[in-house]
């Protein structure tokens, strides 16, 4: 018996038209960016860029990194990005005190610039527990 997806299969293959296609070696191989934000002595790694986040999301990167007593309150970040985890640490600023790591990888630098790895910005924003974990890190990390 001849299934609904064998006959369109075939119809599809008499017109010429293949319903799959390969993925090519160069998709597989992409690595998607890390982006770069950085205010004073603290640098976050994000999955998109700054800009890229609303504004409650914005706010909250914002009190987290104002949290860690590393910067005066400044507003004012630079934004960068790295190809890929292996080039962050040409990107990473040296004078940085503490990386907190945003990004859905686990993240490790060649520098003494100790690294928090926590959950997203969105699952921080919706987890108040999240918060709290990150917020143990910093305290205990910072000796707050």
């Amino acid at each position: 018996m001849i299934t609904a997806s064998l006959k369109t299969n075939l119809i599809l293959k008499e017109l010429g038209i293949t319903r799959f296609s390969l993925r090519s070696v160069e998709n597989k191989s992409r690595h998607t960016p890390i982006h770069i934000y950085k205010i004073q002595n603290i640098t976050v790694l994000l999955n998109e860029s700054f800009e890229e986040h609303d504004d409650n999301q914005k706010k909250l990167i914002m009190a987290i990194m104002n949290s860690t007593t590393l910067t005066n309150g400044q507003s004012l970040g630079q934004s960068s990005s790295a190809d890929s985890a292996k080039n962050l640490n040409n990107e990473v600023d040296k004078n940085s005190r503490l990386i907190i790591n945003f990004t859905d990888n686990e993240i490790k630098v060649f520098t003494k610039i100790p690294v928090i790895n926590s959950a997203n910005i969105d699952e921080l924003a919706a987890n108040p527990h999240k918060k709290k974990q990150l917020w143990t890190s910093i305290k205990t990390l910072l000796n707050l």
